[in-house]
């Protein structure tokens, strides 16, 4: 009986590991994509790892791409992750890039538009997919600077 209690408590945490990269699988192949315009920019959280903390620019995002031809600004809000200075969402980045992103980001502001690739339908947790730096994904944007140094 030890044993299989034993058993149990060491598979039953796998088993749901798995069942939970199955449903997130699942949800990011069937949802839509849409694109957001994103600004304020914080790489680096020394609590928390490393992350693009941002808000979304409504006013800048193209709202024809969403179900009803209208920003759901409300409902993203509920997913908002609160902060001191608001609302806020965050994208996670390999530790390596944080400083890359933040000096592209500073020195040129205005020269780049960063936005965020959400898998998003009404009713649905928005889940972020990817961050594009000028229309390209932003590992592409890093190499390329790479390269031309």
């Amino acid at each position: 009986m030890q044993k299989i209690k034993i058993i149990a408590a060491l598979t039953f945490p796998i088993l749901v590991l798995g069942l939970w990269v199955i449903f997130l699988t699942v949800k990011s192949m069937t949802l839509p994509e849409v694109t957001v315009r994103i600004t304020g920019y914080d790489p680096r959280d020394l609590l928390s790892g490393h992350y693009i903390a941002y808000t979304i620019d409504w006013a800048k995002t193209d709202c024809g791409q969403f179900e009803n031809k209208i920003c759901p600004e409300k409902e993203f809000k509920n997913y908002a992750v609160r902060a001191f200075w608001g609302r806020q969402f965050r994208f996670y980045i390999p530790e390596q890039y944080a400083k890359q992103l933040d000096d592209m980001f500073r020195n040129g502001r205005g020269n780049h538009v960063f936005e965020v690739v959400y898998k998003y339908r009404s009713g649905v947790k928005p889940l972020a997919k990817d961050l594009l730096i000028d229309g390209k994904p932003w590992q592409e944007v890093i190499k390329n600077n790479k390269e031309e140094k």
